[in-house]
C-alpha cells in the first residue's frame, strides 16, 4: 500500500510485529487526531519514523474506552526504524464529537498529558522543521544544566493542540540510544500535576515505580526557558519548578513518565477532558509482564483499574490484556501485556 501524504509519496514499510513480551515500562504513547495523514506526514517527514502498522483497531477497542458500540477506529503506529520501542500510536475516531484535550493550554496549565519527548542531535534544524510542518514553539531553544549536566530543549505545538518537547544532549554520549536519523524514539511523557506530593505518592509508592531523579532545571540568569515562563517569574523566585521522573524499574528498558508541578502559578486544569475520544496526547501505553499480578499488586496498595483487564487485539503485538488506571492529574495508563509474540 502506498499512501499520499500532503502531496508527499511514503511507502507503508513491511514491520516484523516485535516480541516485547519481556519489556517493563512505557512501550507508546497514543495520539488521538483529526487527520491520520496530517499527523503522518509530520512524523514520517520530520521525525523520519516508519509505519509499523496500520488499519481498522479491533471492535472491542472502542468498548473498551467506553465509546458506542460499532465505533470505528483507524489506528497507524510509527516508530524509528529498527527500533521496537517508543512507538506513536496515531488512532482516528470516527464519527463522536470531540475536543482537544487541554485547548489552548499554556504549560503550567494542568492536567491530561502536557507532551511527549524524543532526543535530537541537531536541534535548531528539527525546531525549523517543525515549524515547517505547522508547529510552534513556546519559545526558541534554550540551553540549561540540570544533575551538572548541559542540555538544550524546546517544546512546540502542532496538530491537535500536541506537544514535542525536544531534548538535545550538549558534549554528551549518545550510546545507550538506539540510532536514529532525526528524531529518537519516544522516552518520556510529561504530566503538568496540580498536587506534586500526591503524583509522586501515586507512582513511587502506590505503583511501585523506580525514581529516576526529582530536581529542577537551573535557567540561564536572564531566566530564558523553553516553557513560556516570563523570565522575571523565574529571575525572581515568585515561580519554583519541582519534576520527578519514574521509571517501571530500574532496571527497566521501557520508557519513563514525568510529573511536573510549577509553584506560583496557577492556570486553567484540564483533568476532565483527559478521556477518549478528545483529541491531543491520549495515553501512556506501558507493557507488563504477568500483568494479572501487577494488577492485584496495586490493587493491594488502593489503585483499582477504571477499566477493568480486557483481552483484545493490538497490532503489531497481536493478542493483548490491558486495563486503565487513571493518574491524579487524571492521565490515563493503559496498562498491557502481549499474551503472546506472533
Amino acid at each position: 500500500m502506498r499512501l499520499v501524504v500532503l502531496g508527499i509519496l511514503f511507502a507503508t514499510a513491511a514491520v516484523a510485529a516485535p516480541d516485547i513480551t519481556q519489556r517493563r515500562g512505557v512501550q507508546e504513547i497514543v495520539l488521538s487526531v483529526k487527520n491520520l495523514d496530517t499527523a503522518t506526514a509530520v512524523y514520517r517527514g520530520v521525525g523520519k519514523f516508519e509505519i509499523k502498522s496500520d488499519g481498522a483497531a479491533d471492535p472491542a477497542l472502542a468498548t473498551f474506552w467506553g465509546l458506542p458500540a460499532g465505533t470505528r477506529i483507524h489506528e497507524r503506529v510509527m516508530g524509528v526504524p529498527s527500533t521496537d520501542k517508543g512507538f506513536l500510536r496515531l488512532v482516528k475516531i470516527e464519527g463522536l464529537p470531540q475536543v482537544q484535550i487541554r485547548s489552548s493550554a499554556r504549560p503550567f496549565d494542568t492536567g491530561g498529558m502536557f507532551n511527549f519527548n524524543a532526543l535530537v542531535k541537531d536541534m535548531p534544524g528539527v525546531f525549523e522543521a517543525l515549524r515547517d510542518a505547522g508547529f510552534q514553539g513556546f519559545a526558541d531553544p534554550n540551553y540549561y544544566t540540570i544533575f551538572g549536566k548541559d542540555y538544550g530543549g524546546a517544546m512546540l505545538r502542532g496538530h491537535d493542540g500536541i506537544v514535542i518537547n525536544l531534548l538535545e544532549r550538549v558534549n554528551q554520549s549518545w550510546d545507550d540510544v538506539p540510532p536514529f536519523a532525526t528524531m529518537s524514539h519516544i522516552v518520556n511523557a510529561t504530566q503538568m500535576v496540580k498536587d506534586y506530593d500526591a503524583s509522586v505518592d501515586f507512582f513511587a509508592k502506590k505503583l511501585g515505580w523506580h525514581i529516576r531523579w526529582e530536581a529542577a532545571p537551573i535557567w540561564p540568569a536572564d531566566g530564558s526557558n523553553n516553557m513560556a515562563l516570563p523570565n522575571s517569574l523565574l529571575i525572581s523566585g515568585a515561580v519554583k519548578e519541582k519534576a520527578a521522573s519514574f521509571i517501571f524499574a530500574k532496571d527497566a528498558d521501557g520508557g519513563s513518565i514525568e510529573v511536573f508541578k510549577f509553584e506560583g502559578v496557577t492556570g486553567k486544569d484540564f483533568a476532565d477532558r483527559a478521556h477518549p475520544p478528545n483529541l491531543g496526547v491520549l495515553s501512556y501505553r506501558v507493557h507488563v509482564p504477568k500483568l494479572a499480578d501487577y494488577a492485584k499488586l496495586i490493587a493491594s496498595r488502593g489503585v483499582m483499574p477504571k477499566i477493568p483487564m480486557t483481552e483484545l487485539a493490538m497490532a503489531p503485538y497481536g493478542k493483548v490484556r490491558q486495563m486503565v488506571v487513571v493518574a491524579p492529574s487524571g492521565a490515563w495508563i493503559e496498562f498491557f501485556e502481549q499474551v503472546k509474540a506472533p
